[in-house]
């Protein structure tokens, strides 16, 4: 079983990986078209939209996570008929949340008035651009359901393949109409169309793996069993909720406080921070089943060592990837867009910070839910949605959009930050938090000198051109590194780390 989980999360990873920088470089070139033949303000449109969609998507935040939790078991015991309940009352479960999404995002064009203070200069009408955000996204509902089995079985590489496929596609149509026509609803009509198709490819894809799927005889899970998912489910709404407050209210934020073309400056920024995130996320999602079958199966010790493990990987990554956005962030912008489309290096710090934090943070979200943990901690989404409106709003007032995003941070850090690792330490590892706390704020510590270091050497590099571009890449991927290396090389986690990957591949290089 080992064996297996090993495998399929390398095989997930690898196809994570290669499928998210493909989509990104492709994203990269779309957004670049797009900004030639729009302008910043369907920019902010897009982003704004995109916003309050996540935010009505709530009713969706804990469904997913709980049956797919409650699918890792029947699938290591090979109970079909277990599976296809659940598999039963997903589909029911999402069809009714594409339903109540779509008449919650009805419900919000009365108040758009008071969400868009500043009406953005573009030509289309603005509710019926929303309305066919709103469409795209309540319609994909109805098939989200069946890609769960594939994910739950360790098969997230397939979809991650037709994804690629499609979203190449979509991407080529996007340029060339584009181009073409220089009409946004195109663009958005080619976005629907390609996400419905998809949709609509990966539920078939799902029934000819696992023909099960579509017998019609089906037992009914039992009272306890759908009360149990019930409450997992109820519990983790309210917990990501809090969540969707604190990262993806922002932009509503910046609307609402300052403009619309803020947002579409911002979301330049965002943009590459978010492809970034994806790729990272490709290769971690790709671990998410093996942790929920790691922690279905083995004893406590070796969860509490992986759990380290995979915390300190995500230091090792996201702070290398943060400090990279820092330093590079802005003469990236400049080079790509020119003066007209940069921020202050306060905006491209506070959202690198934000990103920095969120990855940290990753593995005890991850243990959190693959050990079932969703009815521990309720006062923590109140408490993380509460303080990044108050920090956000007040933040604002002092230092403008890098007020909003400062707030985001501020908010993780006196929420989830400390208590999904408190609760799995408490409940499953039976061991004290202090340890973690410690490795928190040393990581911490050292993420911030790395910035220091970088900052300062790279304030050498005063013109801004591709060959100094590469000399700043090259200052932050060799300086983290080697200081990362220096001050952790004796730690339990990066001794196990070398041990599990490094010197293997070593040894098989020098067999070769």
């Amino acid at each position: 079983m080992e064996k297996t989980r090993t495998e399929n999360t390398v095989k997930n990873i690898k196809a994570g990986i290669t499928v998210q920088i493909v989509n990104k470089l492709l994203a990269f070139v779309v957004r670049t078209v797009f900004i030639r033949t729009l302008n910043s303000e369907y920019l902010g449109v897009s982003g704004l939209f995109t916003n309050i969609l996540t935010m009505l998507s709530f009713t969706e935040l804990g469904i997913g996570t709980a049956i797919i939790f409650s699918m890792y078991k029947p699938i290591a015991e090979s109970d079909i008929e277990k599976i296809k309940s659940l598999m039963r009352l997903y589909k029911g479960c999402y069809t009714m949340i594409g339903i109540i999404v779509f008449l919650l995002g009805l419900l919000v064009i009365p108040f758009m008035d008071f969400i868009i203070t500043d009406i953005p200069n573009i030509k289309e009408n603005i509710i019926f651009i929303y309305i066919l955000f709103l469409f795209n996204t309540s319609s994909s509902y109805f098939f989200t359901y069946k890609k769960s089995i594939i994910t739950a079985y360790q098969m997230q590489r397939v979809i991650d393949n037709i994804d690629s496929i499609y979203y190449f596609v979509k991407s080529i149509l996007e340029i060339v109409f584009l181009i073409l026509t220089r009409n946004y609803i195109v663009y958005l009509l080619i976005q629907i169309i390609s996400t419905f198709v998809e949709n609509v490819v990966i539920a078939k894809k799902a029934e000819k793996m696992f023909p099960f799927i579509k017998e019609a005889r089906v037992k009914k899970l039992s009272r306890k069993e759908g009360l149990n998912i019930f409450n997992n489910v109820k519990s983790l709404v309210i917990y990501k909720f809090g969540g969707v407050i604190m990262t993806g209210t922002d932009n509503i934020l910046i609307s609402a406080l300052i403009n619309v073309n803020t947002v579409g400056l911002c979301s330049n920024y965002s943009m590459i921070i978010t492809s970034v995130r994806a790729i990272i996320l490709s290769a971690l999602n790709g671990v998410t089943a093996s942790v929920g079958n790691l922690n279905a199966e083995t004893d406590i010790q070796k969860k509490e060592n992986v759990f380290y493990q995979m915390t300190f990987i995500n230091f090792m990554v996201y702070s290398f990837c943060a400090i990279s956005l820092i330093v590079l962030l802005n003469p990236f912008i400049k080079l790509w867009l020119g003066n007209d489309y940069l921020m202050s290096i306060g905006v491209a710090i506070a959202l690198s910070v934000s990103f920095f934090i969120e990855g940290l943070r990753n593995p005890a979200y991850t243990y959190r839910t693959t050990l079932g943990l969703f009815n521990r901690g309720k006062i923590t989404p109140y408490l993380g949605a509460i303080s990044n409106l108050i920090f956000s709003i007040l933040l604002c007032k002092i230092f403008g959009v890098t007020g909003i995003f400062i707030g985001t941070s501020l908010s993780q850090l006196i929420s989830y930050s400390w208590m999904d690792p408190y609760l799995i330490h408490k409940y499953e590892f039976k061991t004290s938090v202090k340890k973690y706390f410690q490795k928190f704020l040393i990581y911490m510590l050292v993420f911030s000198l790395n910035v220091a270091i970088c900052l300062y050497i790279t304030s050498f590099i005063q013109d801004v051109g591709w060959m100094n571009f590469i000399l700043k890449g090259l200052i932050v991927l060799i300086v983290p590194t080697l200081l990362n290396v220096i001050l952790f090389r004796k730690s339990t986690e990066f001794r196990a780390l070398m041990d599990r990957f490094i010197y293997p591949n070593i040894n098989k290089i020098l067999r070769r």
